[in-house]
C-alpha cells in the first residue's frame, strides 16, 4: 500500500479535464462489484456531462497528489421538490487499490463541510447491502458510513439485480447542521464560492505548513497543506513579482485568492 500523509494530497473541485481519471476509478466498481447498480461504465463524454450537472449546484470534489487522482466524492439532489432542498445525497469512490488508507474519511468530511456552508442540514447515502458472503459486495460501505456517524434509516429489499443476485439497498443519514425554524435560503455551491467576501490576511507566510481552504477569484475551492513564497521568489521562479502560496502542484498568487483560511 502507498504511504499517504496529510502533506501528500490536495482536495479540489473536479473539472471536465478530470473526467477520464474519474471514469477509470468508477469503471472498476461498475465492472467488478455490486457497489453501484450500473451494468456498463459511462463514456468519458457522459462523465463530463455528469460533472457539469453536479457542479451547477453541488460540490464535486476529488483528492489527488501531483496530478494523480486518488478518489472523488460528490453530492446531488435527494429529491427534486423544493422542500427537500436542505437534504442532499452523497456518493464516494476511492481508487480500489487505495482503500482503507483514510482518504475516504478525509474527502467525505470535506464534502460535508462544504454542504454545511451551503446551508444543507442532512446528508443521505444510498448503500448496497450483501445478504452474506459475496464476491461482488462486502460490508465495507455500510461500516464506513457508520464510522462517520451515518445511521440506517430505510431499506428496500431485493430491489437491485446484478451478477445473478438480488441485492438490498439501504438508506443511511447524517445530520450535518442544526435544524432551525426559519433557515436561510440555500445557496448553490458555485455562487457560494464566487460571492464569498474577499479575505486574504497577510503575510501569506502565516499559513506555512498548515492545511488551508483556499477559494480562487474564479470560484474554485482547493484544500491542502500550503507553503508560501515571497514576491522575489515568484519573480525568479515563475516570472511574476508577487507573493503567493503553493498547494501540491498548484501555484496561487495573492491576487488570485479570494479567501484563505486554516482548517482542521
Amino acid at each position: 500500500m502507498m504511504d499517504i500523509t496529510i502533506e501528500s494530497y490536495i482536495i479540489r473541485e473536479a473539472t471536465a479535464d478530470d473526467a477520464a481519471a474519474l471514469r477509470e476509478i468508477y469503471a472498476y466498481y461498475v465492472e467488478n462489484t455490486a457497489v453501484t447498480f450500473e451494468y456498463e461504465p459511462p463514456s468519458e463524454e457522459n462523465f463530463k456531462a455528469r460533472i457539469a450537472e453536479t457542479r451547477s449546484r453541488y460540490p464535486y470534489l476529488l483528492v489527488e497528489h501531483e496530478d494523480e487522482v486518488y478518489g472523488f466524492a460528490l453530492a446531488h439532489a435527494f429529491r427534486e421538490r423544493p422542500a427537500y432542498d436542505y437534504a442532499a445525497e452523497v456518493t464516494i469512490y476511492i481508487r480500489h487499490d487505495l482503500r482503507h488508507l483514510g482518504l475516504g474519511r478525509i474527502i467525505y468530511t470535506t464534502l460535508e463541510e462544504e454542504l454545511g456552508r451551503m446551508g444543507m442540514r442532512i446528508a443521505y447515502a444510498c448503500v448496497a447491502l450483501p445478504s452474506g458472503e459475496d464476491e461482488y459486495l462486502s460490508m465495507d460501505s455500510p461500516r464506513f458510513h457508520e464510522a462517520l456517524g451515518y445511521r440506517r434509516c430505510g431499506e428496500f429489499r431485493s430491489c437491485g439485480y446484478k451478477y445473478g443476485t438480488w441485492y438490498t439497498m439501504i438508506w443511511m443519514e447524517k445530520v450535518i447542521a442544526d435544524f432551525v425554524a426559519c433557515p436561510e435560503p440555500l445557496k448553490a455551491y458555485p455562487a457560494l464560492l464566487k460571492d464569498a467576501a474577499k479575505h486574504v490576511p497577510g503575510p501569506l507566510s502565516m499559513y506555512d505548513d498548515r492545511e488551508v481552504r483556499l477559494v480562487t477569484e474564479y470560484g474554485e475551492m482547493f484544500r491542502g497543506v500550503c507553503g508560501s513564497f515571497s514576491a522575489e521568489f515568484g519573480l525568479h521562479e515563475f516570472g511574476k513579482e508577487e507573493e503567493g502560496v503553493q498547494i501540491d502542484n498548484y501555484i496561487f498568487y495573492k491576487s488570485d485568492i479570494r479567501s484563505i483560511e486554516p482548517v482542521g
